[in-house]
């Protein structure tokens, strides 16, 4: 053979060598793509483990605190109490059952009367209240659904309440009641307890539909009083606004009681310009 014939034979068997290098390379890459396509044993039989629900937008910082803390302290229940006292069709128990139902609320340490925990915040809530529910009943008694009786219990007990808003209804509730003596004395009896000056304002009306009614002495004796010795805001609203209280038989009697106070207190500065701007009427 010669030297190119021998040439030849190694070309060829190296091409041969090469292609049966290829065949048995993709006959190994056929076989190992169907193994990983072939199921593993067990794999049909198993299910997807759930997967834990993802947080909602409306989640909190305090709410996680919350759970990561434990259990929250636990708060004094909140009333809703807004119902019957605000709500003019109710009937007139049920307003004064519910404006009861609040005063004990207020009154009791574990009852809350809304999501405030300020002390200062409670009270106005209270107050807010039970003045509704007073001005309620009185709007019933205008309309005739509810006696003279019924609104002179609920004044009376409103104004035992430590709420200046409803104590001024409760009065305010008195103005619509024809004059009696149990009403004068609910009246005096307030404000002798409770040294307000918007209360003595909304009350003084009232004394003088009383004075004018009979009971002047009585009327005279309460207001002299607190000139003489009450409270110094209180006792200045009287002097200020004693006008229509004076008359030609009692006015000596409130000369001589300037008299008596303190030169240069304010109250009997107001007292004395009163009673000249009634001299010079007369």
């Amino acid at each position: 053979m010669s030297a190119g014939d021998k040439k030849g034979s190694r070309i060829t068997g190296l091409t041969l060598l090469v292609a049966a290098l290829a065949l048995l390379v993709l006959v190994y890459l056929g076989w190992q793509e169907s193994e990983d396509a072939a199921p593993r044993p067990g794999a049909l039989t198993e299910e997807p483990s759930p997967s834990a629900p993802a947080p909602t937008q409306g989640g909190s910082d305090g709410e996680a605190a919350r759970a990561s803390s434990g259990p929250a302290k636990e708060t004094p229940p909140s009333k809703d109490l807004s119902g019957a006292g605000e709500t003019p069709d109710a009937q007139a128990h049920e307003v004064l059952a519910e404006m009861r139902e609040v005063w004990a609320c207020y009154t009791a340490a574990d009852c809350s009367l809304g999501e405030e925990s300020d002390p200062r915040a409670e009270y106005f809530e209270a107050d807010r209240r039970l003045a509704a529910g007073m001005r309620t009943l009185i709007a019933q008694h205008r309309a005739n659904r509810i006696s003279d009786p019924e609104l002179a219990d609920a004044a009376h007990e409103v104004l035992q309440y430590e709420s200046g808003r409803a104590r001024a209804a409760a009065i305010e509730a008195l103005g619509e009641l024809p004059p009696a003596e149990e009403h004068l004395d609910a009246l005096v009896t307030t404000l002798d307890q409770h040294h307000d000056e918007k209360l003595f304002e909304l009350a003084l009306p009232e004394l003088q539909r009383y004075a004018e009614q009979g009971r002047r002495e009585q009327v005279d004796a309460f207001l002299q009083s607190n000139l003489r010795a009450g409270a110094h805001f209180p006792a200045r609203t009287i002097a200020r606004e004693l006008g229509p209280f004076l008359t030609p038989e009692n006015v000596a009697d409130y000369r001589a009681l300037a008299s008596e106070l303190p030169q240069d207190s304010r109250r009997t500065e107001l007292l004395r310009e009163t009673l000249d701007a009634y001299q010079g009427t007369e």
